[in-house]
């Protein structure tokens, strides 16, 4: 049964992670928008958290969904 719950949760960070990465290329998400990450006069912090947001929000559900699937797999098999 493990297993099982382990690919399930693995397939569900995998579809998190493609959305937040169609959201972050389309450009139509709030949380990406260009005007929040290259507003005139700010300090350079905002954009140099923008590759970590990008690793929160996108790399880090498609590579732990990929993990969770592999791993269920192997448990399964």
């Amino acid at each position: 049964m493990l297993p099982v719950i382990l690919i399930i949760i693995g397939a569900v960070l995998l579809c998190i992670g493609v959305f937040m990465l169609w959201a972050w290329l389309d450009g139509r998400s709030m949380w990406f928008d260009a005007g929040i990450y290259d507003r005139s006069g700010s300090s350079k912090t905002d954009r140099q958290f923008l590759n970590l947001y990008y690793i929160a929000v996108v790399l880090a559900p498609l590579l732990c969904g990929a993990v969770l699937i592999v791993y269920g797999l192997r448990k399964w098999l």
